[in-house]
């Protein structure tokens, strides 16, 4: 997966391997002068001294900004292929051989911190299709883990957490009716029925050609919070503006606050919408959407949006442009 972890304006490269050290690859931009090949970029593998290698049977991963402070951090999840007693005993808050899934924490300075077990993210067991989004629309976002063990004999329930505040992730797979027993591959979040909130849809069935079942969608009932979705296109950038970073600064009745997101499919074993369907919790105002575009690094910066409402933004384009969608139901 790609993202900026160091904020220097180019997109960095993760990459989760399974059975071997997992690698990020730091963006050192163009050569000057060219290398000798004719290379006029360079990447740097610096996984050791980022801290970045574990878990050494992984699978999914991506980037995301779990606590907004600013900074992308890493979610690579575990897939070790163990027995149906190791994952009764992980239920049951027993000691297992499964690999837990490593939440990396960006310490501001190209290193990284595990700390999956200090947010409660270390009960996931042998996720393949996952992706994050924000169920509820409180700005903070949330993480679904779809199982994917190859074996006929695993029915291993998809796991959904929901983040609090940025502090700490809460197991939500039975409360919210997520907790599927077929075996989870591509996993989208997205607003599908244009109400503002963001729907879940799974693609479901196993490796083995007899492993079939039907894909799901669940679809959100709301949650009250506020929101703001942004289309974004990019003219000098990609089309897609896929890289571009945004911040929406919100008032609350706490004061103010900031939500980042990236421009994104998500997840490395899902791909979830382009357009940026971003909760603003209990906001009052939205007083400024700063929007940092991938290819120029030219600013934008939007005052006083309305809240709940959907927006065409294009590069260079002084204003946002609302958009009328049609709400509707399944």
């Amino acid at each position: 997966m790609w993202g900026d972890f160091n904020n220097d304006g180019r997109p960095d490269l993760y990459v989760s391997i399974l059975d071997h050290d997992n690698k990020l690859y730091r963006n050192d931009g163009s050569r000057v002068p060219p290398g000798p090949r004719g290379e006029d970029w360079r990447f740097t593998d610096v996984s050791p001294q980022a801290g970045t290698v574990a878990p050494k049977e992984s699978f999914p991963t991506w980037f995301w900004d779990y606590d907004n402070d600013g900074w992308l951090d890493i979610m690579a999840a575990g897939f070790k292929v163990t027995n149906v007693a190791d994952l009764a005993k992980l239920y049951l808050g027993m000691p297992v051989e499964t690999t837990m899934p490593m939440l990396y924490h960006n310490n501001h300075d190209g290193t990284f911190s595990d700390v999956a077990h200090a947010v409660h993210l270390d009960r996931v067991a042998l996720p393949m299709g996952s992706n994050f989004g924000d169920l509820d629309n409180d700005g903070w976002p949330d993480c679904y883990f779809g199982d994917g063990e190859p074996s006929l004999r695993a029915l291993i329930p998809n796991r959904m957490f929901r983040n609090e505040g940025g502090r700490v992730f809460e197991d939500v797979t039975t409360s919210g009716g997520f907790g599927h027993l077929q075996k989870g591959h591509g996993v989208a979040f997205g607003d599908i029925d244009n109400d503002g909130d963001q729907d879940i849809f799974e693609v479901m069935g196993g490796w083995f050609e007899g492993d079939f079942a039907f894909n799901v969608l669940y679809t959100n009932p709301g949650h009250g919070n506020h929101w703001a979705t942004l289309r974004l296109e990019g003219r000098r950038s990609n089309r897609s503006a896929i890289g571009a970073r945004i911040k929406v600064t919100v008032a609350t009745p706490r004061g103010g606050r900031d939500i980042y997101a990236s421009v994104t499919s998500g997840g490395s074993f899902g791909g979830s919408s382009l357009q940026q369907e971003i909760g603003l919790g209990n906001a009052t105002a939205i007083q400024a959407i700063e929007v940092r575009w991938p290819t120029t690094g030219e600013v934008q910066v939007f005052r006083d949006v309305k809240m709940d409402r959907f927006y065409h933004l294009v590069e260079g384009e002084p204003q946002l442009a609302p958009e009328p969608r049609r709400r509707f139901t399944f």
